[in-house]
């Protein structure tokens, strides 16, 4: 009931109700003896009412006022004070003096609850104070979207295009090979009879100023980020392929795609490929369509464990076999679309190759006899060339695991030989040349009977 402390009765004889009355003493009727009760809950001074007098005192009043005593307490403390009230002395509680406009005596009413008018003011205030509130939210969600947007707008304005590998600026090494003078560099000579103590180049290549050779030196030795020496188990892999890049006219694009990043060589995807088992040594490489010009530089051969060779849509024009001499692995050579004229002889992976395809270059002569010792071969694609002449039988004689071949856009004629028309009853699925009847096309064709032989004529499968 809101009671701040007890209510001490002084008269050990007898309390307030039950106190005897002497003469001349004042006497408590009912009225005071509730007044009594009223102040053991909490009433701050008790009512003086005489006998037989009714008192005037305000209940609600009372019950206010005293609600107000025990809530202001708890801040301004208390104060003793006696009230005489015949043999019986009551100490309550005195609350200091207030004006009547003071906030606990106005603003709660005899039950505690607030006041209705300033149940308005609580609620206008939550009202302003949640409005604030949310225009500051609107405010910063609206700053943050704006944000956002001016970030898109400013990646939309200044696109920068992804890079495979990331690169590093190139340095310029040029006075390292525009002279004809002999480099004075410790690191520089040590890595210099490194290589030539390899056999993949000679002293006379690297003092040729402007050599591939020497480019690729100058690289290895001052522009590259890595900064290998001597002993490194890989000198030969990565000076190998600094050759491929200065010896094929030195390509932009291969560059920016990360080639010569200043990485590990294996991080060049999706160009460079290595070992699963080891990830280090090189095991495919996939240059397809980099406008590679020229011829695959010799000491591409160092690359022992290759099984992927793709140069497919550059100006290749020569270089196959002395690049890939000693690839006992090669699986797979695609060298379409680019300018070679003779089908490069692959007398050194004739076990190994299993996808050969040599289509759209400019080939001319009869169909050479090397092919037939592939005796792996399940793709061979010699189409879109200048191939002249009869269809040789060895070519299905030798081949018993061929599953496509196609010799279509050539100038073969004669008749496909029944050798190659027996293996579509074993693994030659499909077989592609110019056939036809010649009188009705106007070129000399191929005979060939579809589809008891060929599958298709003059098309792929």
């Amino acid at each position: 009931f809101g009671i701040a402390q007890p209510v001490h009765v002084i008269n050990q004889q007898a309390s307030v109700a039950q106190a005897p009355q002497a003469q001349g003493a004042y006497s408590m009727s009912n009225e005071e003896t509730s007044a009594a009760e009223r102040l053991k809950f909490g009433i701050a001074q008790p009512v003086p009412v005489t006998n037989n007098q009714t008192s005037d005192f305000d209940l609600t009043a009372e019950y206010e006022q005293s609600y107000a005593s025990n809530l202001t307490n708890d801040y301004w403390g208390t104060q003793p004070n006696q009230h005489e009230n015949g043999d019986a002395v009551i100490e309550a509680e005195v609350v200091s003096a207030h004006d009547d406009d003071d906030l606990f005596t106005h603003d709660f009413d005899v039950f505690g609850k607030l006041n209705p008018k300033n149940w308005r003011t609580l609620f206008i205030s939550c009202s302003v104070v949640s409005f604030i509130i949310i225009i500051s939210l609107s405010a910063a969600l609206d700053s943050a979207k704006n944000k956002n947007t001016a970030d898109e707008t400013t990646d939309t304005k200044q696109p920068v295009a992804p890079t495979l590998s990331p690169t590093i600026p190139p340095v310029d090494i040029s006075w390292c090979f525009n002279s004809t003078e002999y480099v004075e560099n410790v690191r520089y000579a040590s890595l210099r009879s490194t290589l030539v103590a390899s056999g993949l180049s000679t002293d006379t290549e690297f003092a040729t100023d402007d050599s591939y050779q020497r480019k690729s030196l100058c690289w290895l030795a001052f522009g590259d980020a890595l900064q290998i020496d001597k002993s490194d188990p890989f000198i030969e892999q990565r000076f190998a392929l600094a050759t491929l890049f200065y010896s094929l006219n030195e390509p932009s694009k291969l560059f920016s795609s990360g080639w010569l990043s200043g990485k590990q060589e294996c991080t060049w995807t999706p160009m460079v490929e290595c070992d699963v088992r080891t990830g280090s040594t090189v095991s495919k490489l996939n240059i397809s369509g980099f406008d590679l010009q020229g011829q695959l530089p010799k000491e591409l051969s160092s690359l022992r464990y290759v099984t992927h060779l793709d140069l497919s849509k550059n100006v290749l024009n020569g270089g196959v076999t002395r690049a890939t001499t000693g690839w006992s692995e090669l699986q797979e050579l695609r060298l379409a679309n680019n300018r070679f004229e003779t089908v490069p002889e692959l007398m050194d992976v004739m076990s190994s190759v299993t996808y050969f395809d040599v289509s759209a270059n400019n080939i001319t002569g009869e169909i050479p006899v090397f092919l037939s010792y592939l005796t792996n071969l399940a793709y061979l694609d010699i189409s879109s060339n200048s191939f002249s002449s009869n269809i040789p039988a060895y070519v299905g004689g030798n081949l018993p695991l061929l599953e496509s071949l196609y010799m279509h856009s050539n100038d073969l004629t004669g008749k496909m030989p029944q050798s190659i028309c027996n293996l579509r009853n074993v693994s030659l699925r499909n077989l592609s040349v110019d056939c036809g009847v010649a009188e009705e096309v106007g070129i000399s064709d191929v005979s060939c009977d579809v589809p008891q032989c060929c599958s298709v004529c003059n098309g792929y499968v």
